[in-house]
Parts: C-alpha cells; structure tokens; sequence
C-alpha cells in the first residue's frame, strides 16, 4: 500500500507546518478561489462540531522530485485580482522532506487566512484600481462576535457563529459605537494565547479575556471562546491521508481521484499545470491565444484543445508523444519555449493548410491527423527555410500540396487516428524522420509502412462502395468529396449541395409522379436517403452555383451558361438528366465515382478500372478553400 492515514493533528499544528513549510502546495494545485463567506462558513462548521472532511498529503521525500518540479507556499493573504498567486518556494535535492497538499487546499488556506492573514475584496460602488490599492482593496481580517449568536432565520447559509471580515475602520468603528450589539474578537487572537490544558484554560485564558472586555456575566461568551480555544488548539479534528509514493504518474492519478468533485480534472490539466510552472512567462496565455487566433481566424476557424496543444508541443520538439510527467519536466518545457515562436507558426499554417483543403471544423473529423503535417512541415527544410514558411504559397509547393492532402484524406477516411493515437503519432514521426531528404512527402512509403495493419491506408471494393454511401452532413462527406473532385479552385468556397434537389424526393412530391405509383420497388429506390442523400446525388458547389442551384431540377439547372458546369464535369456525361431516370443517373455515377476513387487511393487488392479518358487520368490533386 502506498500510503496510510496518519494520527490527526489540531487545527494549530497545521498552520505552523505552513509557516514552517512543512506543507506546500505542488504546481497541479490550482489557485484558491474560496469566497469570504465560505471561510465563515467553514470556521462555523468547525465550532459546530460538523466534519470538514479528511486531507490528503504527498510526503516528498525524493530528491530529483524536489530539484524537477515546482512547490509553493500556501497564501497566506489574499486579494482580489492583485494577492492571488501562491509564492514560489525553490526546492533542491537538499531540501528538507515536506508534506504537498493533494486535497484540502481551500480549507487549509482558509483556515490559515482566518487565524493569520487578511482578506481583501474590493468595495463596493469604487472602480478597479490598476495597482493594488488598499483604500479600494482594504484587508480584512476575521471576526467572531462574542456577544450573541446569529439569528437563524435572518441568515441564509443557517450559521450559529457570527464569523464576519471586518477591515480595521468597520472594527474600530464598532468599538467606538456606544449602542452596539456586538462585540467582536479577532480570530488572529486564538493562536496567541498561552497554551493550557484542561480546566487552565478556563481559569488562565477564557475568564481573563472575558474580565477585560466586560463579559463576564456573558454564558454565550464563556461557551464560545472555551469552545474556539479547544477546536483550534487541543482538538485533532484534521485528518488526512499521507501518500508515500515517489511515483509522479500515481500521485497525479490519485490527485485526479480525490478531485473528482465540482470541476472535471483531466491529465492533461495537470500536466499543463506543470509546464505551467517551468515555464518562463505565462504558458496559459500564450496557448490560449493560439487557440483563440486559430479559432476567430476566418482562414481557418478550427477549435482546437489545450490538449492538442500539448501533444503537439511533444511531437514537434521529438518527446516521448504520451501524456506522462516524466514528459513535461524543466528541459522538455524549456525546449518547448525555446522553439515555441516556430511552433505556434508553423501549427498556425498547418491550420491554414488544413482549411485549404477544404476541411471544415466540422468535417475535420480528427484533430490527430494534423499532427504528422505539422511535424512535417517544422521538420521538412526547403531552400528558404522550415516548409511551413513556405506550404501556403499559391504559387509554390504544388506537389508537397497535392501528396499531403492526398494523404490527409485517406487518413480521415479511414479513421486511422481513432484509437491509439500516441503509437500511430510515434510511428508516423519516425517515418517522417526517414524520409526528409525526399523531395516530397512520403506518401508511398506511408503506405507500405501500414500495409496490412489496422492502420492500413489502403481500400477494398467494398470499402470504396460503402463510403460512397456517405450521406449529407456526415464529417468525412466532404473530404470524400475533395478527394473525388480535387480540381476545385483553391481560391472559392465551396458548398455540398443535391444535384438532384432533396425536396424532390420528400413523401409528398414522390407521390405527385406517376411513373412512380404502380412500382413499388422503383418508389424504394427513390425515396431512400442511400440513393439521393448519398455521394452520388451530391458535389461541390462554389458560392454562386449553390446560389443558383437552389431546388431547380439537375437538366435545367445544368443547362443554364451562367452555371459554367457540364454533365462531363459532374462524371455523368450521355447520362440522362431527366428525374424520371434517377436510378440510371444514380447507378452510372455510381460507377464513374468509384472508378475515379480507384484512380486516386491506393487498393489493397490489385484492381483494373475500366478505361477513362486521358483528361481524367490528368488530373493533379489539388486542394479547395472553403
């Protein structure tokens, strides 16, 4: 077992601890965010008997751990917007053994900001201050009223105790009031009376206190400071659990289990947490405005996750691509820094890229897949420098375009990215490596690398006849489409569109036709999404086209020469257009597609296509902005 509940200790030793910094507080903590209202809430929990729930600590003993990641001091005052961040606490190999705080953050820094510091919220009706400015931020610190408790009714959260952060003006204030109903202690007071045991407490602390301030006669005052004496300083009412594992990727497993409350916590959170901290400067910011560049960008649009970013981060500066501590240690985070100006390029122009093929954020149907581009493009140097300076030069890097988007949509096609995405991304980035001194991306060599695995790039027959099956709005619909129809100007923006209209086919308009009521089997055909929702009944349309396409019939809408589209262009040349013969138009494009498909992925099977005319067979892959 690799840790153990410990003997609890009283609310007392764990604030020297803090002071002693026995406790610390590692960087996959987050920031404290307790209101002042909850610290009176729980203070009034505590005199009440109520359980606050057990902690749980990291004992750190291990010296590299100490030296390689980060460890911070609890806050021991805090203030909004200005005294949120926990001070850093250097450690080494040579520093002492110390306790991390797993779970209890928030009550321990609560409890330490109530019996010792200060809190500070801005006042109300004032504006926010540039600089922290005590006047519009004052401190304050916390009170208990030893005159009476608090009438339940009145108070919403059913408190007993009257806890309340007053700031030094509002205590002496009350002090000077003549008529006032209450008469406040500050908590600061609790850990600097002598320590007594037993019935000295009364005797020595609680009597003498009350003397002086005229509530001797006071039973509520006498029970209260008793009371507050012996939950903060004799009770051991904090237990907790101490784990000894030295393992970073446990104690991180654990920290996500004991979380699991309130807000979801990934690994991944945690591992940014920790490239967070070796970083110099503010990661978060930097990544999130990447994302948000990325995401409002009207050349790309793509959202993309603090996740992605991380893996990325890892492939592109050669790490291990798994999601492990060991990954985001002082050197791999400052390698990452070091480069980070040429990855944040380059992941921005693979995005770029991407949407050129004419990829939308919703027909990308994995984020993965981008990733071995952008190795690629950071890795591959051309004449002028990395590739990604150069991939979305129109007028350049025609062939590195038309074998990357040929490889990108085979790849989306076939969901080779689904599943384990760490072995694939690993593989794919030494293959890469192999080949840079190519002219261009290796295609070829991809393919053979995956030949008969279950990431094998190549299709069969039956696999080309399914995804031609594809129906409208489905993701890989319109990489299916680009990789059927790669001439698309690179320039346009292209829809998905019916050649036959969809509302030709809704149950009423099926029934107005007449060579369609004494055949049951042709109605079938008609009116089954597989046929006219399908590839076959679908294209693309730049913005024009769709405009003029509307629900016009296919032959009226073909024969209109501002259109600037013809039924060779469709793959249905000496097909009739007529909607009377959908299910030859359907059948023979069928075909045409499925031979054109065979002409542009590699098969798994040797397969002969029927002939096709050398205009076809021509043509350069090429990628379509949407």
């Amino acid at each position: 077992m690799a840790g153990k509940y410990e003997n609890p200790i009283t609310i007392k030793e764990a604030i020297d601890a803090i002071n002693q910094r026995d406790f610390l507080l590692p960087a996959i903590q987050r920031k404290f965010v307790w209101s002042s209202h909850q610290i009176c809430v729980l203070f009034d929990s505590i005199m009440r008997g109520y359980p606050i729930n057990s902690f749980m600590v990291w004992e750190v003993k291990d010296g590299p751990i100490k030296n390689d990641y980060k460890f911070y001091e609890f806050l021991k005052s805090f203030c909004q917007r200005f005294g949120e961040e926990n001070p850093h606490e250097p450690t080494n190999a040579s520093y002492k053994d110390f306790k991390a705080i797993i779970d209890g953050q928030q009550r321990l820094t609560s409890l330490y900001i109530g019996l010792c510091g200060t809190y500070a919220y801005k006042k109300p009706r004032v504006w926010w201050p540039s600089t922290r400015d005590d006047r519009v931020l004052p401190p304050r610190k916390l009170y208990l009223d030893l005159m009476a408790p608090l009438v339940t009714e009145d108070d919403e959260s059913l408190m007993y105790y009257n806890f309340k952060f007053l700031t030094d003006r509002q205590y002496q204030d009350s002090i000077k009031a003549e008529d006032s109903a209450h008469h406040w202690l500050c908590m600061h007071e609790v850990l600097r009376y002598p320590a007594y045991d037993g019935t000295d407490v009364l005797l020595e602390v609680v009597l003498p206190e009350l003397e002086r301030r005229g509530l001797t006669g006071n039973k509520f005052a006498n029970k209260t400071l008793l009371k507050l004496y012996d939950v903060i300083r004799d009770q051991r009412i904090i237990h907790y659990f101490n784990e000894s594992s030295q393992e970073i990727d446990h104690v991180l497993d654990v920290f996500i289990r004991t979380n699991s409350g309130g807000t979801k916590l990934d690994f991944s959170d945690l591992l940014m947490s920790i490239a967070v901290a070796h970083w110099e400067g503010d990661f978060r910011k930097e990544l999130d405005d990447l994302t948000h560049h990325i995401h409002q960008s009207t050349e790309m649009g793509f959202y993309i996750e603090r996740d992605w970013l991380l893996k990325a981060c890892l492939t592109l500066t050669g790490a291990d691509v798994r999601f492990k501590v060991r990954n985001f240690k002082g050197d791999q985070v400052a390698r990452i820094q070091q480069e980070w100006p040429g990855i944040k390029e380059c992941i921005t122009e693979t995005f770029r890229l991407i949407r050129r093929f004419g990829i939308t954020p919703q027909s990308l149907t994995s984020k993965n897949a981008v990733i071995p581009i952008c190795y690629y493009l950071f890795r591959k140097q051309t004449d002028n420098g990395p590739l990604y300076t150069q991939i979305n030069n129109l007028a350049k890097c025609h062939e590195q375009r038309s074998v990357i988007s040929q490889w990108f949509y085979m790849a989306l096609l076939k969901g080779v990215f689904g599943g384990q995405a760490d072995t694939i991304l690993s593989s794919m980035r030494d293959l890469l490596d192999q080949h840079l001194s190519e002219r261009s991306f290796p295609l070829e060599a991809i393919i053979e690398r995956y030949r008969a695995t279950n990431k094998d790039l190549r299709f069969d027959e039956e696999t080309l006849d399914k995804l031609l099956e594809t129906q409208h709005g489905e993701g890989r619909c319109r990489a299916l489409l680009h990789l059927l129809f790669p001439e698309m100007n690179v320039t346009e923006i292209f829809h998905i569109d019916h050649l036959h209209p969809q509302s030709a086919f809704s149950n009423k308009a099926l029934k107005g036709h007449e060579f369609l009521a004494e055949n049951e089997e042709l109605r079938a055909f008609y009116g089954s999404p597989v046929h006219w929702n399908a590839i076959p009944n679908l294209h693309l349309l730049n913005h024009s086209q769709n405009q003029s396409k509307n629900d016009r019939s296919l032959k009226d809408w073909l024969g209109d020469q501002n259109v600037h589209l013809s039924a060779r262009d469709l793959l249905v040349e000496n097909v009739d257009l007529e909607f009377e013969s959908f299910k030859a138009f359907y059948e023979a494009r069928h075909e045409a597609l499925k031979r054109r498909l065979i002409s542009r992925v590699y098969m798994a099977t040797p397969v002969v296509p029927e002939e096709v005319d050398d205009s076809e067979g021509e043509e350069v892959l090429e990628e379509a902005v949407l």
